[in-house]
């Protein structure tokens, strides 16, 4: 096992940042469960680094037994600059950025459009649901948070590696791209059809929007139906459910009780 070296900390440096991310096609998993899931989805990991504190403990030493790429160690106070965390359980891996092509879309039955979606936690938990609910492909617009941002892959909880994940840069043409396939277009939106009532067919886009600003117009032109999430009983206090936690609703209706 390797100690920490200068090229390996300013590489661990600069995949806190998109840019660098997006040059060099890695990103950061962090934690025992994240490692563990990376290892149980074979994960494309290249690298994984420990403290020796988190070495000794039983259930981290375990998952280093499975794993096939170089360990290297590294000191609290060097994990504590890459970490995102405020109490690291001490494991780092560097993985290989996956994103698939739009092509692989035509191929799926059941796909998650988000529009401009900011927010990492947000993100991540859609990513978590769809991935629990069976959906095939997640498509991140222009202006969504990058996918692969630690805050993201961390609210995944190992989303990301049972998911298909595309950037698209124009979503209005990806739309009418699948529509003319003969892709239903749904999105999530407050003056839709209530989700109980909801009855999506296949294959089907569910789409959705800023936690700000909803759906843009151009999307919402070419839906076949909105749907939205009714509340049982009116208070005074709660406006709406956030994008993630309607998001999981939908996909209960969708593909969770059907």
């Amino acid at each position: 096992m390797c100690m920490l070296s200068h090229r390996q900390r300013k590489t661990l440096t600069r995949l806190l940042q998109r840019k660098y991310r997006e040059q060099l096609g890695q990103y950061l998993i962090e934690g025992v469960r994240a490692l563990e899931a990376a290892l149980a989805a074979g994960a494309p990991l290249l690298e994984v680094l420990v403290t020796a504190p988190a070495r000794q403990r039983p259930a981290v030493a375990a998952l280093l037994e499975r794993v096939t790429v170089p360990v290297t160690l590294l000191t609290e106070e060097e994990l504590a600059r890459f970490s995102t965390v405020e109490n690291s359980q001490g494991v780092l891996a560097i993985a290989r950025l996956v994103w698939h092509p739009e092509e692989v879309l035509f191929t799926c039955q059941h796909v998650v459009v988000l529009d401009r979606l900011q927010d990492p936690g947000n993100a991540g938990t859609i990513l978590r649901a769809a991935a629990w609910f069976g959906v095939d492909a997640v498509v991140a617009g222009s202006g969504t948070v990058d996918l692969y941002q630690p805050k993201v892959v961390r609210a995944a909880m190992g989303g990301h590696w049972d998911l298909r994940l595309v950037r698209a840069t124009q979503l209005p043409l990806l739309l009418d791209r699948l529509r003319a396939a003969g892709f239903a277009c749904y999105g999530a939106d407050l003056e839709g059809t209530p989700a109980p009532a909801w009855q999506p067919r296949r294959p089907a886009v569910l789409v959705l929007g800023s936690e700000a600003h909803g759906l843009d117009p151009e999307l919402k032109r070419r839906l076949d139906a909105s749907v939205t999430v009714p509340g049982t009983v009116q208070r005074r206090a709660t406006e709406s459910l956030n994008v993630a936690m309607a998001a999981a609703v939908l996909l209960y209706e969708w593909l969770g009780r059907r």
